[in-house]
């Protein structure tokens, strides 16, 4: 397989601007893509990662762009669960035959792990194709379009594939301490803050605070070892 690492910004996602706005990340999978209507529709599915407040932003965000008249791009449906969801987004044909968007979702490419966006709206890639050519339609019409970066290109095989729903099923309050703790820099080292700050700030007992990091922790820690070492 051939494997490339890529980077970009593309101001017109519709999901980077919002990471920015919001100041949160996504990890997404885009699913699929369809003709309909003499419009382009596309299936992603992910998950947001920052605080409750700025997910429950962002989504909110997301469901108010569903005006076709007003953007290049908008939203047609989107379900969401915790910090999960389901969206699907849509082009006008001509906008679509400009911006190239569906060669990432080409179904000759596997998508190693998810996509990413982080909050400053760059996004990265880590696809893979049989064929090298497809690869390089992708990198040229992506240096174009999205200033797109190529990282890393190899002819290697792959070992893993990361998927969405391999990922630890956590709680809210789980989900809500754990976060806590990376967004207040607990995990560097030198610790930039401890559990009792930690616990005051989301508001229950140190103890309690405690029991959800050391739950969320259980499951996330062999989690990683499994997929990265």
């Amino acid at each position: 397989m051939w494997i490339a690492k890529i980077k970009g910004f593309d101001k017109d996602n519709i999901y980077g601007a919002k990471a920015i706005k919001n100041k949160i990340s996504i990890h997404y999978y885009p699913i699929s893509h369809y003709f309909e209507n003499n419009k382009y529709f596309f299936i992603a599915v992910g998950i947001v990662e920052g605080s409750e407040k700025n997910v429950q932003a962002f989504f909110k965000d997301l469901k108010r762009d569903n005006n076709p008249s007003k953007n290049n791009r908008w939203v047609v449906n989107l379900e969401t669960e915790g910090n999960f969801f389901v969206c699907i987004t849509a082009h006008q044909k001509s906008i679509e035959l400009s911006r190239y968007v569906h060669l990432f979702y080409n179904p000759k490419f596997i998508h190693i792990d998810p996509a990413i966006i982080n909050v400053n709206g760059e996004e990265e890639w880590n696809v893979a194709s049989s064929q090298r050519r497809d690869i390089e339609k992708l990198i040229d019409i992506g240096e174009k379009k999205y200033h797109l970066k190529l990282l890393g290109l190899k002819e290697t095989k792959m070992k893993n594939i990361g998927i969405l729903t391999l990922l630890p099923m956590l709680t809210e309050k789980q989900k809500k301490a754990y976060l806590l703790a990376v967004e207040n820099d607990y995990y560097d080292y030198p610790r930039k803050i401890e559990l009792k700050k930690l616990s005051r700030l989301m508001k229950i007992s140190l103890s309690t605070y405690q029991a959800h990091l050391r739950k969320a922790e259980r499951q996330l820690l062999p989690f990683i070892a499994r997929k990265y070492f």
